[in-house]
């Protein structure tokens, strides 16, 4: 005879629960890189930065200590304006950690250049709720950066 979930000690609005935040959670990552994607997409260098926090702090770029909110920004600016980057996209997201103001993943991101060539890189992403309900990376740290021969974008 099976035991009830309240017998071992397991409460069904517990888990109910964590699986709600967990959707909610997934929608909310998933909307950001969709938004993300869109605006590289596009070139639209405003959109795109209104997904990042002025506090942003980027790690594990081959050469550099570090890249700040201006140095994403006049990263993207050249990208967009020279119209380098086609395109991003993700796969293998994987919520790591939540909080009811943070959200920290991992993800696969492709990004296609203007001369068809791939790059992937694996990288640690932390989302924060801002002061003002937007959801704004805060935090990326480049796990590994790879050149690839194609690209799924």
């Amino acid at each position: 005879m099976q035991q009830s979930l309240h017998e071992r000690g397991q409460h069904p609005s517990k888990d109910i629960n964590t699986e709600q935040k967990m959707q909610s959670s997934n929608k909310i990552v998933n909307q950001w890189l969709s938004d993300l994607a869109y605006s590289a997409a596009t070139w639209d260098l405003k959109a795109h930065m209104a997904l990042v926090s002025r506090s942003v702090i980027v790690t594990g770029i081959p050469g550099k200590e570090q890249i700040d909110y201006n140095g994403w920004k006049l990263r993207r600016h050249n990208e967009f304006k020279k119209k380098l980057l086609r395109g991003l996209s993700h796969r293998k997201v994987k919520l790591i950690e939540e909080q009811p103001d943070s959200i920290f993943f991992t993800v696969l991101e492709q990004m296609r250049s203007h001369q068809n060539q791939c790059i992937e890189l694996e990288k640690e992403v932390t989302l924060v709720r801002e002061e003002d309900g937007k959801w704004r990376v805060v935090k990326e740290n480049i796990l590994r950066i790879e050149a690839k021969k194609h690209c799924t974008i």
